[in-house]
């Protein structure tokens, strides 16, 4: 065996190695005293710079290239085993929609104040262990805990297309999130007025939108007091399905779809989009197209043809 203060090679370095791999380059001080690291080899390696200090007792080894999944994990090492990624970096995590990646937000239940630039920290008396769950070697709150804290962090849409993405994959969440809000929700947490808010609106029954531009589309609509429409409405003629339109007022023979660039979608793409709006104006339907700047800038006007429409 060769001494630590030797610049050969130390089987030491072999654990250090596998450990980094599994968390994107990443060590904790606490995991290589453990793998069997003295003091001293710590401080020769961040000294050649085999190491380099990402936050207090945390490094990353030389030549690993930087990542949002290597920061998260930098932040689980550096908060401790009371900590949880959670709130927007949550989210991200479990690819909920409407929450990109690129933040680093944790809860513990720790009363730390020393937290390095780069981080959030969220303080909290309550972190159940059956509110967190891994995903790999990251412990991240789970989904149902993860949406009564981002209410606190984001608007109420966010949060709203964030649970309808979750119900596409667990039709059970609307029970277990009511569930969970009777629990924290009583104690004043923060965020958790925000899903029930939302839940109060939304009947049990109906089914999960099929993205965030419906979610977003009937969020506007219930500000707006205008019935609830019929999602996905098939339209037949002679026996045949000639559309299935997004959003209908079937009585008033009125839909709402969702257009992006035609010119960007291909010239057949673009053809199928022609010939399914001949076929709707055939049957006596009247469709209003939005787009999703109408929704983000100017939902009063599109509100307003939407009226007339429905008034006509």
């Amino acid at each position: 065996m060769k001494s630590s203060d030797n610049r050969g090679y130390s089987h030491k370095d072999d654990p250090a190695g596998r450990l980094a791999a599994r968390q994107w380059g990443v060590l904790g001080r606490a995991q290589v005293l453990k793998a069997g690291f003295s003091e001293a080899d710590i401080d020769y390696r961040l000294r050649n710079g085999e190491w380099q200090r990402v936050h207090p007792r945390v490094y990353r080894m030389r030549g690993v290239p930087a990542s949002w999944e290597q920061r998260l994990m930098a932040g689980t090492l550096w908060a401790g085993p009371e900590a949880a990624i959670s709130h927007r970096a949550a989210a991200a995590l479990w690819k909920l929609e409407g929450v990109e990646p690129g933040v680093v937000e944790l809860t513990t239940t720790s009363p730390r104040s020393d937290v390095p630039k780069g981080l959030i920290l969220h303080r909290t008396t309550d972190l159940a262990r059956s509110d967190c769950g891994l995903r790999g070697p990251l412990r991240v709150t789970g989904i149902v805990r993860t949406l009564v804290d981002l209410g606190a962090v984001v608007d109420a849409s966010i949060v709203e297309a964030a649970m309808e993405s979750g119900l596409r994959r667990d039709p059970e969440l609307l029970g277990r999130l009511a569930a969970r809000l009777d629990a924290l929700g009583a104690r004043g947490r923060r965020g958790s007025g925000v899903l029930r808010e939302i839940l109060a609106v939304r009947h049990p029954d109906t089914a999960p939108t099929e993205s965030m531009f419906e979610t977003l589309v009937e969020r506007i609509l219930r500000k707006a007091g205008i019935e609830l429409p019929v999602r996905q409405y098939e339209v037949w003629v002679d026996g045949v399905v000639v559309a299935r339109i997004d959003f209908a007022w079937v009585a008033r023979r009125v839909g709402l779809e969702p257009v992006g660039y035609w010119c960007h979608s291909g010239r057949k793409r673009f053809q199928r989009g022609v010939d399914r709006a001949n076929d709707l104006s055939l049957t006596g339907w009247t469709i209003i197209y939005v787009t999703w700047e109408d929704l983000i800038l100017r939902p009063d006007e599109f509100v307003a043809r939407l009226q007339k429409a429905l008034a006509s």
